[in-house]
């Protein structure tokens, strides 16, 4: 539309100069005609002196040639003359007095054996600024009719892509654990890709569903061979065979191991997400340190929660287990005390347990946290405790230290991002 009104415009202009420009050869006929008398012969006297071609700078001109001789013009040019132009209407505006802009028509004609140049102008300054100015009112009203019609296109993407927003909260929902399915009414649009989602969510919730049965079974299976065969090793017949109860205890404490880790694994990958619950430190951490007391009871086990959020975005099995693990061993090694510290730090947030036992020298700390590994076989156990909690960790993008404690002992450092 804008640029249909600016080339109506110019079509205007086009088509009112033409008009313009056969008037003034109107004239110019009319000039050639009133200088020859009706015995054909010149007659100065009747060109038209009156009028609009006489007075000064009226805007209206004329200038006549005949027979190449002494040029002849309209009063109303005073002392000025016409520009030269090629024949016919002139395409530009030409400067004319008083800063006019002349609308020039030029062209030859013959009568009675004589020649007549004659040249006719017009003023053309009026027009030209109304043209200009409308053009410039277009321009402005293009302008803002173009801000205004961005505004309302936002406006009306925003109402059609709302259903999208209010979809991506759904996700947030579903992965929160919240629902297992997309709810938001949408456009026709995009509602079969809602449709397959959904679709999709379903499948993925059955095949987790079987995965997570399958591997629960094949746990509970696989625990009660292991524990018959550990407690046929306490037979007095292996007593004669030391060497062999001792590599076939070896070979299923691996088993135990290997079986432990795998069922971590897959109960991160596989669990429930409609049963999520998120870790609530004030709430559930007092059953925890309760039962670490009951289980150790010469360690003073001590909590801060005062620098950490009142919710933290993870699940609350997750949580306890890593905590359970690294406090566990911490009991095991504590000479008298074994310390629990929550805080927030920029955009994690950091678990921090400490005790005040022996401690593991730095050049062995990473060598603990492979799975299985045990620096003192003199404390019972799988060797499993670090292993997996730097498997949950690393599951949910975290990171496990292990420094120096300030109580003499060693210093666990898990840092979960939020």
């Amino acid at each position: 539309m804008f640029l249909l009104a600016h080339g109506s415009v110019l079509l205007f202009d086009r088509a009112f100069r033409d008009y313009l420009g056969s008037r003034l050869q109107e004239d110019a006929q009319s000039l050639m005609k009133d200088a020859i008398d009706r015995n054909g012969k010149l007659n100065l006297s009747s060109l038209p002196f009156r009028g609009r071609y006489n007075q000064v700078y009226s805007g209206h001109y004329f200038s006549l040639q005949m027979d190449r001789a002494t040029e002849i013009r309209s009063r109303s040019l005073w002392d000025k003359r016409l520009p030269e132009v090629s024949p016919g209407l002139a395409r530009r505006l030409a400067q004319g007095p008083e800063h006019q802009q002349l609308l020039v028509w030029s062209g030859t004609f013959r009568q009675d054996g004589h020649r007549f140049d004659i040249t006719t102008a017009l003023d053309y300054t009026s027009v030209a600024e109304n043209l200009n100015w409308l053009r410039f009112s277009i321009w402005m009203l293009g302008g803002l009719l173009a801000i205004l019609l961005v505004v309302i296109q936002q406006h009306v993407i925003r109402i059609v892509l709302a259903p999208l927003g209010q979809v991506r909260k759904e996700l947030e929902l579903l992965n929160d654990g919240h629902r297992l399915q997309i709810d938001t009414s949408v456009p026709v649009e995009i509602a079969p890709v809602v449709n397959e989602l959904n679709h999709q969510l379903e499948r993925i919730e059955r095949v987790l569903t079987r995965s997570r049965d399958g591997i629960s079974n094949l746990g509970h299976a696989l625990k009660t061979p292991i524990a018959v065969m550990e407690a046929q090793l306490g037979r007095r017949e292996f007593d004669q065979l030391p060497e062999l109860r001792d590599a076939l205890a070896a070979r299923l404490a691996d088993i135990h191991r290997l079986v432990q880790c795998e069922l971590q694994r897959a109960r991160l990958d596989t669990r429930n997400s409609t049963h999520k619950s998120h870790f609530q430190p004030e709430q559930e951490l007092p059953a925890l340190i309760s039962t670490l007391a009951e289980i150790y009871p010469h360690i003073a086990f001590h909590y801060s929660t005062a620098q950490a959020p009142d919710t933290l975005p993870w699940e609350s099995e997750d949580v306890l287990e890593v905590l359970g693990n690294v406090l566990d061993n911490a009991g095991k090694w504590a000479h008298s005390q074994a310390r629990l510290t929550l805080r927030q730090h920029h955009n994690s947030v950091e678990f921090i347990i400490e005790d005040d036992g022996p401690g593991i020298a730095p050049e062995k700390r990473t060598q603990v946290l492979s799975r299985g590994t045990r620096l003192d076989e003199r404390v019972s156990g799988h060797g499993l405790g670090l292993g997996i909690v730097e498997q949950v960790v690393s599951f949910h993008g975290g990171k496990l230290y292990l420094e120096e404690s300030e109580l003499g002992g060693l210093k666990a450092i898990i840092r979960l991002p939020l």
